[in-house]
């Protein structure tokens, strides 16, 4: 089984669609295996698993409901840093939009 990262990854592939991320990942669990895991649940896990991986800085500062001061503060990281990603400025690398995701509770 994946880690949450590592799906994290996977969904924020470019190249790769929603179905096709869902589908790759869900494909492998039988329907009617023992004590296997709900494919609704995993499924719904997954898609806000997907959409975290799609969601920009900004998006995720407005998700979480605070400034991007203290979304900075609360992470800590630099408040201009932060200002640069929502203003397309600078590129957040993946890693850490996970651990910003993560923290902030988007998963």
């Amino acid at each position: 089984m994946y880690t949450t990262a590592e799906l994290f990854n996977m969904a924020a592939d470019p190249e790769v669609s929603q179905i096709a991320f869902l589908n790759s990942v869900t494909m492998a669990i039988p329907d009617d295996a023992d004590g296997c895991a709900d494919l609704d649940a995993e499924k719904a896990r997954l898609s806000r698993i997907w959409a975290a991986a799609h969601m920009s800085v900004r998006e995720m500062v407005e998700a979480s409901g605070i400034s991007q001061t203290a979304f900075a503060k609360g992470a800590g990281i630099p408040r201009r840093t932060v200002q640069g990603w929502c203003l397309g400025e600078r590129e957040c690398p993946v890693y850490v939009r996970f651990l910003l995701a993560e923290h902030y509770k988007l998963l």
